[in-house]
């Protein structure tokens, strides 16, 4: 049976008899196509269902309006599985699927017997393609996703009318691509209040992570009362592990968050695979992070936030070309690049910055070396996403045309940029002209790693914390 070229199906009913109906249905709706066959005992209270499906589409978020299942924005999806209803309870099982270039598999089932409805689950992926979660998070999709991950086909009559829309929409009204980084997707809060939820999700492999070098990751979504948990995260990244909650409040507006994540044995070789000069580099990264604010997007949430940031790396050994590139030292950038690079001892290096309204400002920068002690100061602003930072090298050792002078850290988050104090610069150069050779008798001396941490654990976050305090891995 067809229905205005939408939606066929087989239904075999008769009055008295007892049991259950073979089912067979067609949908398209927009572009969203529903497979079902199966059985179902009673149609007009939809109970007793007993089906496979097999459905897929553009966005699952798009299934709200029809379902009432709160489900984030993905990208085109695919998925295929077993549906059941039982009183007030549906239950999709053995489901198989795609979303973009990522798998998914497990089991949900949404609960309607209380007043707010329940979701709960656990959801799988073997292999999670990271640029897959850009719709998720408010981020525009790359050029790569949106080339290459197309919605599913339609009928010839929706895609003609999806193209009218498209050509009519006004061109200030069209997506377009942003020099900002944060996510600025504003939150659904009526949703957020529609339902509660309980699901389990975790990735065995993750892959094409540009900022972080993610390779497994876990978390539990809890939603209850139009509060959102995501926690406990577990992510394993460079060697090493991130791992905390994240909770917004959607009955505020706009809505509260808090975020309190830490940072454990990041391997520095691993943590910036594109730098070359890193690679070369033993070490582990530890951090902790505590924020809260109020947004409706991530980048509102971020620029407004308060809180403390912590970075800490233990004993290691660090890319000594590296180093020198940032002490500008001429004669021992030569000297390395001929005779090829070795690492260099680090006993420490440690930061902490206070956050208020978006703006980190730094309490303590220290990067300690057998060489070189370097000192920072300055701010990162995620209210508009830009960096003015100073990093101040103070030499240990005798050095030949030394160079050395701040180095600057500028741009936005987007383009950062990184140079040299020019007019400290010029003038050094000038004396190291007129002299053939500079000789600096080594003012920096051996950084207070344990100070310096000690004070970057100080302040209103660190007290109200009840967890570990952060440690130097050696």
């Amino acid at each position: 049976m067809t229905a205005n070229g939408r939606t066929s199906g087989v239904l075999k009913l008769s009055k008295n008899v007892e049991g259950s109906f073979p089912l067979q249905l067609n949908a398209v709706v927009g572009l969203t196509r529903l497979k079902v066959n199966g059985s179902i005992t009673d149609l007009a209270e939809l109970a007793g269902v007993d089906v496979s499906f097999d459905m897929q589409g553009r966005n699952l978020d798009e299934l709200y309006k029809f379902t009432g299942v709160a489900l984030p924005s993905t990208p085109p999806y695919k998925v295929r599985g077993k549906l059941v209803r039982q009183g007030n309870t549906w239950v999709a099982s053995q489901m198989q699927g795609t979303l973009g270039s990522s798998d998914v598999s497990g089991t949900l089932t949404f609960d309607q017997s209380a007043e707010v409805a329940m979701l709960t689950g656990k959801l799988q992926s073997k292999l999670l393609d990271f640029e897959d979660l850009g719709p998720v998070i408010g981020m525009l999709p790359s050029t790569r996703v949106s080339s290459t991950k197309k919605a599913p086909s339609s009928p010839p009559a929706a895609e003609a009318a999806e193209a009218a829309k498209t050509s009519a929409a006004p061109k200030s009204s069209r997506p377009h691509a942003s020099s900002k980084v944060l996510p600025t997707a504003v939150l659904d809060l009526a949703k957020l209040k529609s339902m509660n939820a309980d699901v389990a999700y975790s990735a065995s492999n993750i892959r094409h992570v540009k900022e972080l070098p993610l390779d497994k990751g876990s978390v539990r979504v809890m939603l209850k009362s139009g509060v959102l948990q995501l926690g406990p995260i577990s992510l394993g990244v460079a060697g090493g592990s991130i791992a905390g909650t994240i909770k917004i409040d959607s009955n505020l507006a706009p809505a509260a968050f808090n975020a309190r994540l830490d940072v454990r044995g990041a391997q520095l070789n691993q943590l910036f695979p594109t730098i070359e000069t890193t690679k070369s580099s033993l070490g582990k990264v530890s951090g902790k992070f505590d924020l809260s604010g109020r947004g409706n997007s991530a980048a509102q949430m971020l620029g407004g936030a308060t809180g403390d940031v912590a970075m800490l790396m233990g004993r290691s050994e660090i890319s000594n070309i590296l180093l020198e590139f940032i002490g500008l030292d001429g004669g021992e950038v030569i000297k390395f690049l001929v005779r090829g690079d070795r690492n260099v001892q680090l006993p420490c290096a440690a930061a902490a910055f206070d956050v208020k309204q978006g703006v980190m400002t730094s309490r303590a920068i220290v990067l300690d070396t057998s060489d070189t002690v370097i000192n920072g100061r300055g701010q990162v602003s995620f209210a508009d996403e830009t960096l003015d930072l100073v990093l101040d090298p103070a030499p240990k050792d005798f050095s030949i045309l030394s160079f050395r002078s701040p180095l600057k850290i500028g741009g936005t988050f987007a383009a950062p940029t990184a140079f040299p104090d020019k007019t400290a610069l010029v003038g050094r150069a000038g004396i190291a002209l007129a002299l053939a050779a500079t000789v600096e008798t080594g003012p920096g001396e051996d950084a207070d790693c344990a100070g310096v941490f000690a004070n970057a654990q100080k302040g209103k976050a660190s007290a109200r914390s009840a967890s570990p305090s952060l440690k130097a891995v050696n």
